[in-house]
């Protein structure tokens, strides 16, 4: 069966018709859109009669016939004498009328020897009506093509309809329109008077509102969301048509063009000003705080330089370079290499410049080398990973420092953690005759020959003495070296020594130059870690193998500070895996009664050994040691250096002057937004901390806030709370009534304590309920007493802290609700450039540090440089004026329901 070619749609036949019909209907809609509009102001056809007035009277006269249409419509004729006759029709409103239009339907009788007389139109633009008819101008003379024969009967197909006829501009309040004819009869069947409009239109983003035709240039208002580029402008054309649109809008930063209006762009998107695009994501490391940004800002520890592109992501200076490594070439040269930073900060540049100090003699300084030590190529921008160091002299240590720099690091002092340092002590002792052993060092100056051989042979016996001497101290070595359990490093050879890297400023010393790090006088080191706990049953030794270190792997320094639970000291902890690392070592003497308390607290370290936030302090290990006169071995917590030590005394300083600045609103509550989610991270795992505190949350050098000090936490395993059973001295300020009248620890009671923590943070640093005892603090806060608020702090927030203090536990907030709700105060404030702030901070905090070791006339031995390590007290006048902080006003408020009133306890 053949089948027609003509029946079949091939893909290549569907295709274009569908194009096609698409640009067909595409077009509909826009006509239909934008399309004139047509306002009438008078139509015969809807008239009972016409009360036009005739000139001369009765001339013209208004009939009604039944024509089309099945009602009878009123019909103008004039049919009589041959003489010019008019008629007038009332006064008409012109609306918001600029040019009129008519349609009419007209027809004549013949006139055989003559042409048709036209049928003259008059328009009268007025702003009130005339009673009779004025000469004037004809607008429109009408003829009709077909006129009807005379005496014959009149039929639909003898009126002619004549449609938009232009009768002129109006500008007056109305008009009036008249007919004038001199033929022998004419009849006017229809008359539509109206004006066409330009609807309303949006073209980009300006709204243009309907007007009359012709009614000259027309602004228009830019959409929501958009701004003038510059003024739109468009004309209204006599067809009701409009022209060609002048000036126009974009939408405003933060905003993207979506069907002719402005959206606001979404949470971590962007766009910037004056720009027609869409809205972009962040780049990377950088957020937006709320719909409509106009930029993303950078996260905490990020910044972007002023000639970085919007478009790029946000950096920071990198890493310390690592694998630092140092040969001695010869006496004089060394061979420093090291490999890139594993943390470029986000950039594709990185330099590196090299620093060398030289140790002061009969001092522990450091000083800068000078022009005498030369570096090739250079010792600043440096692209390559390696210099040649020369002009060294063997008898000096020296101290190298590399540090690691992108375009970031120009915008303040480059950050610590960007530098790697090495320290090399001298390789030749000064020139004279010396005898060496391990560890100790004795040097016999040579001995000038002379004529006189008793002199001679003293010397000889002298020295042979001496050799002896030697010997004998050589065999008490290893015994004192034990005794001692001090840590050496030793170099590998004269012409051939490599230092192994380090993170931060370490120190390499030849063996026989070592010496022994002072230990606290109260501290006695007995045995190894691993020898206790056999001693106390070693029923624990496999599961703590990961988190116990030795003791020898830690050396103490000096006193950083001291709490209620134990004192916090300086130390260098040496790993196995290689590489000291500056840190401070927590030692906890509080809730270790018993051999099953001292379990307990083992197994709470080997779970913060799992810990891996931003927000809580890493701990680095644990160890045991012996102290005097107590039956139980004290562990030693071995936590990362916080070089700005703990929040409360961070925020004293800055309430007293101590550090010259201001902390604003803004910084308060990114401390307080870290801590949440630091706390909502170990209460997401389980863990209690039951001593939040402000002076337990420490601050880093990014001024990240890291919640600290878990001597009194718990974990909680398949029960949702801790009771303590055990008498101990606890916080009784911070924590919740359940825990003071019950002994009981839950979450919710952490979040009573960050209320406390909160109060603490925006009052900058006071103590809380000052003037009220201990023992008097259960009954106030059973009777319904809480902290007032503190001075300049927000209604918002201060509610936030008063839902953590709320009597029934259940009905307080999670840290998670909490994380979100700061965030959203935080969003409400205007905001702060990240890198600014931190260096603003940063600087007020190292002139704090020097303020503290000019009064105290200390110097740290960290080469002559001041640091700010953990402050101990309020510097200046603060410490006197915080005593006086505890016979402050009460800051209590009593609660009752849902309302809040005054009541001051004293």
């Amino acid at each position: 069966m053949a089948v027609s070619n003509t029946t079949l749609f091939t893909p290549r036949c569907v295709w274009p018709t569908l194009i096609l019909l698409w640009i067909l209907l595409w077009e509909a809609g826009c006509d239909t859109q934008y399309q004139a509009e047509e306002v009438e102001i008078f139509h015969s056809d809807k008239q009972k009669s016409l009360e036009w007035k005739s000139e001369p009277n009765e001339e013209w006269t208004s009939i009604n016939l039944r024509l089309d249409s099945s009602n009878p419509v009123p019909v103008l004729q004039a049919c009589a004498r041959r003489m010019t006759r008019t008629v007038l029709s009332p006064w008409m409103k012109r609306k918001d009328a600029h040019y009129i239009l008519m349609d009419v339907s007209l027809a004549q009788e013949q006139q055989p020897s003559e042409q048709l007389s036209p049928l003259q139109v008059h328009f009268f633009d007025k702003n009130t009506p005339m009673t009779m008819f004025q000469n004037s101008l004809t607008v429109l003379n009408l003829n009709t093509s077909r006129p009807f024969p005379v005496k014959a009967v009149l039929t639909s197909g003898h009126f002619e309809r004549r449609l938009a006829l232009g009768l002129g501009p109006v500008r007056q309040t109305g008009f009036q329109l008249a007919f004038s004819y001199s033929g022998t009869c004419v009849l006017l069947t229809s008359i539509r008077l109206y004006y066409r409009r330009c609807p309303d239109i949006v073209s980009n983003l300006a709204l243009f509102e309907g007007t009359g035709a012709a009614s000259g240039a027309l602004r228009g208002s830019c959409v929501n969301g958009a701004v003038e580029v510059s003024p739109p402008v468009r004309e209204c054309e006599a067809d009701g048509e409009w022209g060609p649109e002048h000036g126009g809008c974009t939408c405003n930063p933060g905003h993207q063009v979506m069907d002719d209006t402005c959206q606001t762009c979404d949470m971590g998107y962007y766009k910037p000003a004056n720009e027609s695009g869409v809205c972009r994501p962040c780049p990377q490391n950088s957020k937006t705080y709320g719909k409509g940004s106009e930029r993303c800002v950078c996260l905490q520890g990020y910044t972007r330089l002023p000639t970085d592109p919007e478009d790029l992501g946000c950096t920071k200076p990198p890493s310390a370079p690592v694998n630092l490594t140092a040969r001695h070439h010869n006496d004089s040269v060394l061979m420093v290499t090291w490999d890139p930073p594993h943390d470029r900060g986000g950039r594709q540049e990185v330099m590196y410049g090299i620093k060398c100090e030289k140790e002061v003699e009969s001092s522990r300084q450091w000083q800068a080398c000078g022009d005498t030590v030369v570096f090739l190529p250079d010792s600043a921008g440096l692209t390559n990973t390696s210099v040649t160091v020369t002009e060294l002299s063997p008898q000096h240590g020296y101290r190298l420092s590399v540090q690691a720099w992108n375009d970031a690091s120009t915008l303040g002092r480059a950050p610590p953690s960007s530098t790697a340092t090495v320290t090399i002590h001298r390789w030749k002792v000064p020139p004279v005759v010396s005898t060496q052993t391990p560890g100790l060092n004795f040097t016999e100056l040579a001995v000038v020959p002379t004529a006189s051989k008793s002199q001679s042979r003293t010397s000889m016996w002298m020295t042979i003495g001496i050799l002896f001497a030697i010997l004998l101290l050589m065999a008490l070595i290893p015994i004192v070296v034990c005794v001692l359990r001090s840590n050496y490093t030793k170099l590998r050879s004269d012409q051939d020594v490599e230092l192994l890297p380090l993170n931060a400023g370490v120190s390499y010393r030849l063996q026989q130059e070592e010496e022994a790090e002072p230990q606290p006088a109260s501290i006695s080191v007995v045995g190894g870690v691993v020898q206790m706990l056999e001693a106390l049953g070693g029923s624990m030794l496999d599961s703590l193998k990961e988190v116990l270190v030795e003791r020898e792997t830690l050396t103490l320094g000096k006193e950083l500070g001291k709490g209620e639970y134990g004192s916090v000291y300086e130390g260098v902890f040496s790993p196995e895996e290689g590489g000291d690392m500056k840190v401070a070592v927590k030692t906890m003497r509080v809730g270790i009664h018993s051999q099953e308390d001292l379990y307990d607290f083992l197994r709470e370290a080997e779970i913060m050994k799992t810990f891996d936030h931003e927000n809580v302090v890493r701990l680095l290990g644990v160890t045991l040691q012996r102290e005097q006169d107590s039956p139980l071995p004290v562990p030693l917590v071995i936590l990362p250096y916080m070089k700005h030590g703990d929040m409360r005394r961070f925020l004293i300083a800055t309430r007293y002057g101590d550090i010259p600045m201001f902390v604003p609103h803004q910084s308060l509550l990114r401390f307080m937004v870290d801590i949440a989610a630091g706390m909502q991270y170990l209460s997401s795992r389980g863990f209690l901390h039951r001593d939040l505190a402000a002076r337990n949350c420490m601050l880093g050098d990014d001024l990240r806030v890291c919640v600290a000090d878990f001597g009194l936490s718990k974990k909680i395993y398949s029960d949702n709370y801790y009771r303590q059973k055990v008498a101990i001295r606890v916080p009784i300020k911070w924590m919740a009534m359940e825990s003071l009248s019950e002994s009981m620890y839950t979450t919710k009671s952490d979040v009573w304590s960050f209320g406390v923590t909160m109060w603490e943070i925006v009052s900058r640093g006071r103590t809380p309920y000052p003037g009220v005892s201990n023992h008097e603090l259960l009954e106030l806060l059973l009777s319904g007493h809480r902290l007032k608020p503190p001075q300049d702090c927000d209604q918002k927030l201060y509610e936030v802290m008063q839902s953590c203090w709320h009597e029934d536990p259940s009905l307080r907030p999670g840290f998670g609700e909490l994380c979100e709700t700061l965030r959203a105060l935080l969003s409400e404030l205007p905001e702060l450039e990240a890198s600014q702030e931190e260096s603003y901070i940063n600087h007020g905090l190292e002139v704090a540090a020097a303020a503290a070791a000019a009064s105290q006339e200390t110097h740290t031995e960290c080469g002559g440089r001041l640091e700010n390590v953990y402050l101990p007290t309020p510097l200046g006048a603060a410490a006197a004026r915080e005593e006086d902080e505890e016979v402050e006003d009460g800051y209590l408020k009593y609660i009752t329901g849902s309302g809040v009133k005054g009541d001051d306890y004293d």
